[in-house]
């Protein structure tokens, strides 16, 4: 009797098991199908010799991100303001670095 209800709990947990693989998969389906479209790039060079770049996109909330390069150091990432679909975002490097190319984004 105790053999039988220990199956009954292991083949219970696998089929939950399988219910929730099923349904992270599909999440993740789902968040790559409305990916954000971004456009208008841009690299410049601000006051004060800050390295900066921008990034518009459509389809969602969004903050820019930047992987900042300067010499001697190790790399480091700074993330712009967050703005909604349609928005521009800007990101600053510190004085002295530049900016990696491609600019990425985070979307929220």
């Amino acid at each position: 009797m105790r053999t039988r209800k220990i199956a009954a709990s292991a083949a219970s947990m696998a089929l939950a098991m399988t219910g929730l693989v099923g349904v992270s998969s599909a999440t993740a389906a789902d968040s790559s199908a409305t990916a954000l479209k971004c456009s208008n790039r841009q690299y410049f060079t601000g006051s004060g010799g800050h390295a900066g770049a921008s990034l518009t996109c459509t389809g969602g909330a969004f903050t820019a991100k930047a992987t900042c390069i300067k010499a001697g150091e190790p790399n480091y990432v700074h993330f712009g303001n967050r703005t909604t679909s349609g928005g521009t975002s800007t990101v600053w490097c510190d004085v002295g670095s530049a900016v990696k190319e491609p600019l990425g984004y985070v979307s929220s």
